[in-house]
């Protein structure tokens, strides 16, 4: 008899932690579906406002995949990519572009991209591609919810699987019931407008930023860290030159100080890239908004107005050389 009250309260026991691991997980999966935080379950293809970032890779390849076609150009490059507007490029070059820079993108997710690209027959006849001097590294491709790669990308049934999982697991559960928190709680205010129809993305914040002109102290790059840098951009200069396309590289107007901080690993990267490319639009390191605050959101991301600077005037398409001039010549009067 007792074994037998100790059979059904197991089997009871049992019954009810099953029904609370079910009940969790639809619970789980209906939240992380209904609130889909970055934006993977139910993209957004218009303008939109967030004071969360969502998964822009995502976002901008489900527009690509079905809207490439109507661009000629694109932008590629990471989150500082996002100041460049597309408005300014179609302005000054004639062509329809779509800007598709993403957080901490890097030159193997560019190359990944523009082969995505290819095989949709969409490589646009342009590719602006900014670099930054003091950004060379390139990390393996992301591996968090906000910049997991949008799977037709990667292209593996692992990955797909595993994308899938991400986004409905208990990790992307916490993070959605965070925003739902925050948006009935706190109502922050915007910090981010996203235009999906464009790939533009807006900052909306401000910080009092000073800069000085100087650096503190040199700043150099293994070499070896240089070298498979310009092997990342011989390798998209190639797939351009393959499907017919023209690479455009912009300087990216990071603070004058951080510019001539990199003066050597600027001269290794010159001398290597000499063989397809020889020249590059940037804004002369002797322009005062350089060291000027109010063009800058953060010491990493500067304004719209100064990305269109680099390319809106015709003498701001450099060679090489004379860029190196001129970061030589600031560096001689920081000393």
């Amino acid at each position: 008899m007792m074994t037998a009250r100790k059979n059904s309260a197991s089997r009871k026991f049992l019954h009810l932690m099953l029904a609370v691991i079910i009940g969790f997980s639809l619970v789980l999966l209906a939240v992380n579906y209904s609130v889909d935080r970055y934006s993977v379950f139910h993209p957004r293809n218009g303008v939109f406002d967030d004071f969360l970032e969502p998964n822009t890779r995502v976002l901008k390849a489900e527009y690509l995949a079905a809207n490439c076609s109507k661009f000629d150009a694109m932008v590629v490059g990471s989150s500082r990519a996002a100041a460049y507007h597309t408005a300014d490029f179609n302005q000054v070059f004639g062509v329809n572009a779509y800007n598709f820079g993403v957080a901490t993108g890097s030159l193997p997710g560019i190359l990944e991209r523009l082969e995505w690209l290819a095989s949709l027959d969409c490589m646009p006849r342009r590719i602006f591609l900014p670099l930054s001097i003091d950004r060379l590294h390139f990390p393996n491709r992301p591996n968090d919810l906000l910049r997991k790669e949008y799977p037709d990308i990667v292209g593996t049934p692992a990955y797909r699987r595993e994308f899938l999982l991400s986004y409905l697991g208990t990790d992307a559960f916490f993070s959605n019931v965070r925003k739902l928190l925050e948006q009935l709680l706190k109502q922050p205010e915007p910090r981010l407008r996203y235009d999906m129809s464009s790939g533009d993305v807006d900052y909306l914040w401000d910080r009092e930023l000073e800069f000085s002109a100087c650096p503190e102290a040199p700043v150099s790059t293994d070499p070896v860290i240089i070298r498979e840098f310009v092997s990342y951009l011989e390798q998209i200069d190639a797939l351009t030159d393959e499907h017919g396309a023209e690479l455009i590289l912009l300087w990216n107007p990071i603070p004058r100080a951080a510019q001539v901080a990199h003066l050597e690993d600027a001269k290794r990267l010159f001398a290597d890239i000499e063989g397809f490319s020889s020249v590059i639009f940037r804004l002369p390191p002797s322009d005062s908004r350089l060291i000027d605050g109010r063009h800058y959101h953060d010491k990493g991301h500067f304004k719209p107005g100064l990305a269109a600077a680099v390319f809106n005037a015709a003498d701001h398409q450099v060679s090489h050389a004379q860029l190196l001039e001129e970061l030589q010549h600031a560096a001689d009067r920081c000393r």
